[in-house]
């Protein structure tokens, strides 16, 4: 066997691979999504009903307008002075506010596609 095939039967193995770990990755973040992330993380940082339920109703907020006319797209500024005003107690707690956007990666879907925006707008810009 050549080099040239045994570099493109690696290659062949190594993107089967590939597909193998994001199937289970998918799997995994579908799994993790039932499980509430977002509510637990919440929870955890003693957030009340009233509390709970503001902060969803803005991240779908947030989430239909990051899909929309770039003028309207929410800015980190926006997202974190929003989340001062529902969580007062953990105004400039920085580490709530990462662990926040790192949660939206494994909840819901919409809140998936919502983190890859955080990401694709390099947030957070945490100063």
């Amino acid at each position: 066997m050549s080099d040239s095939d045994n570099a493109s039967s690696r290659l062949v193995d190594l993107e089967a691979r590939v597909r193998e770990l994001e199937a289970v990755q998918q799997l995994i973040l579908r799994i993790m999504s039932t499980t509430k992330p977002l509510g637990g993380v919440l929870d955890q940082y003693g957030a009340t009903e009233t509390q709970e339920q503001e902060f969803y109703k803005l991240l779908d907020d947030l989430v239909v307008r990051a899909k929309g006319r770039e003028q309207d797209q929410p800015t980190f500024a926006y997202f974190q002075m929003r989340l001062e005003q529902i969580f007062p107690a953990l105004r400039h707690d920085h580490e709530f506010t990462q662990l926040i956007i790192d949660t939206l990666k494994v909840d819901r879907i919409a809140y998936r596609d919502f983190y890859a925006y955080t990401v694709a707008h390099h947030w957070p810009t945490v100063s």
